[in-house]
């Protein structure tokens, strides 16, 4: 009977470790690569881009936090080293996307609330008429003001 092979059984802890870095280097990639897009989308000011990234985003976010994890409670094996600096790397690149890509998102986020504070200021200078009243002797003010709309119901109401 041949002797097993312990070589192969050496190398049976290494394999799950392999296997995570490199799953985790495949997410941390695909997640690297959407925040790149959403970013420039964002500066091309296509502000409806984060809609169609956001569940792409999310399902990476979970599935690479989920992975990382693994790969804290799994034991190192020699030979990791290089594949471990490669992701730190990755991961610091990733980080670094993250943090710009939620500094466009602010900014995405107040050019709009800019754009519907002047769409509403505008709105409201054109629906709010001006109506002149009328002085202590009946003749009509000089200058045109505004009449609150709760004026008209309570002149109503009066006379």
């Amino acid at each position: 009977m041949p002797a097993p092979n312990t070589a192969s059984r050496a190398n049976a802890p290494e394999a799950p470790i392999f296997a995570i870095i490199a799953s985790a280097t495949d997410l941390a990639c695909e997640l690297l690569d959407v925040l790149c897009r959403e970013a420039e989308a964002l500066a091309a000011m296509r502000l409806e881009a984060p809609k169609g990234f956001a569940e792409t985003k999310n399902r990476l976010v979970v599935a690479y936090s989920y992975v990382l994890e693994e790969l804290q409670e799994t034991p190192l094996a020699p030979g990791t080293d290089a594949a471990l600096a490669r992701l730190k790397a990755l991961n610091t690149d990733v980080m670094t996307a993250a943090r710009s890509n939620a500094a466009a998102l602010e900014g995405a986020l107040e050019a709009n609330r800019r754009m519907l504070d002047i769409v509403i200021k505008a709105m409201d200078r054109q629906r709010a008429p001006t109506t002149v009243g009328y002085g202590r002797v009946g003749n009509r003010s000089a200058s045109p003001r505004r009449t609150p709309a709760s004026a008209s119901v309570l002149m109503t109401r009066t006379l």
